[in-house]
């Protein structure tokens, strides 16, 4: 069965549950990689004219406020449990795996309950600014060492409103993201890197929940540690029900369909948004599945057939040569049926 772990805000890492200032970086989004527009055709330019150097989306010091104004909302929201203020600065997966948590909150421990709600500030601050676009990131220290990747937006999916739909936890250093004038360098998400396309890493991420990896999913290394926590989540899906029952893993449309993206000199760093559904069905007629405790918070009647909603977010390396690997995945459970 799928490992169980609470998140709690920014700090725990969590899978499908069963029964200053640094290098500019950038992320892009669908279609994000497209050259900047030529303010003059060059049949009109004048002598010794030159094209302005881009800029990104937003300054560093107003990506600063920005990420103040979350820190400080979000405290407020935790405090609380207030998702209605919680929406005002998150939208996305990353709003619907908060929302979760504060639906579940009563499943957790004595202790998590008591500390879920303790402040917590962003320092260590990097900025990663786009030439244009509609979106940021920032890679910022939480608690500890815990460094958290985010991914800001202003679109018509956030209301126009600068708000964090991203929100992951890479164990490790990014590589390097080549830059030409400040500002990173973009991958289109169609073109496949090396033996994945970042379109594509959803489904080859979603496979090895669907199937233990023999489809899409093949392209990943079983040495990597979170493609062999997946695996694990695979082979024991229907560990806890028995013989008596059939687990399976359905991949379906995530909440926010975009993808991000950034180049390395080796690769390209891809960000995808995750969405499963969980099925449980009994296979004797007369039996019933009784939900867990997480299930129960959205219906806890007995039913031969359960279907859990997960919806998560990861982070993937794609490189030019060799096999692509999830840096960092995460899911909650965000209803039951």
């Amino acid at each position: 069965m799928p490992r169980t772990a609470e998140l709690r805000p920014y700090a725990a890492r969590v899978a499908a549950t069963a029964i200053g200032l640094a290098a500019v970086l950038s992320l892009a989004a669908c279609a994000s990689d497209a050259p900047l527009s030529d303010p003059a055709p060059a049949s009109h330019k004048p002598s010794g004219w030159a094209s302005p150097a881009p800029r990104g989306v937003v300054t560093i010091s107003e990506a600063n406020r920005i990420l103040d104004h979350y820190q400080n909302v979000n405290n407020r929201a935790n405090a609380t449990r207030d998702a209605q203020v919680l929406g005002t600065v998150e939208a996305g997966q990353l709003y619907a795996r908060s929302k979760a948590e504060f639906e579940q909150f009563k499943t957790l421990s004595e202790k998590d309950q008591k500390d879920y709600g303790k402040p917590f500030t962003f320092t260590d601050r990097t900025f990663y600014l786009p030439a244009g676009g509609d979106w940021f990131a920032a890679l910022a220290t939480t608690t500890g060492t815990t460094r958290t990747l985010m991914v800001f937006e202003k679109s018509h999916a956030t209301n126009n409103t600068w708000k964090k739909v991203i929100s992951l936890f890479p164990d490790r250093a990014l590589p390097p993201v080549q830059t030409s004038g400040g500002v990173a360098r973009t991958a289109p998400v169609h073109t496949t890197v090396g033996a994945l396309a970042p379109d594509g890493a959803a489904a080859a991420v979603e496979d090895l929940f669907a199937t233990g990896g023999t489809k899409q999913g093949d392209v990943f290394p079983r040495t990597s540690d979170n493609v062999k926590s997946i695996l694990k989540t695979y082979k024991e899906r229907g560990k806890n029900l028995g013989p008596q029952a059939k687990v399976s893993f359905f991949p379906t449309t995530p909440g926010h369909e975009r993808v991000y993206t950034l180049r390395t000199r080796a690769g390209v760093l891809t960000i995808t948004p995750l969405a499963h559904n969980q099925e449980s069905l009994v296979l004797q007629q007369g039996l019933q599945i009784t939900p867990g405790e997480v299930g129960s918070v959205y219906d806890k009647s007995p039913r031969p057939l359960t279907v859990d909603v997960f919806q998560g977010e990861a982070l993937l390396l794609l490189p030019e040569q060799g096999r692509p690997d999830i840096l960092d995945y995460r899911y909650a459970q965000t209803n039951s049926r």
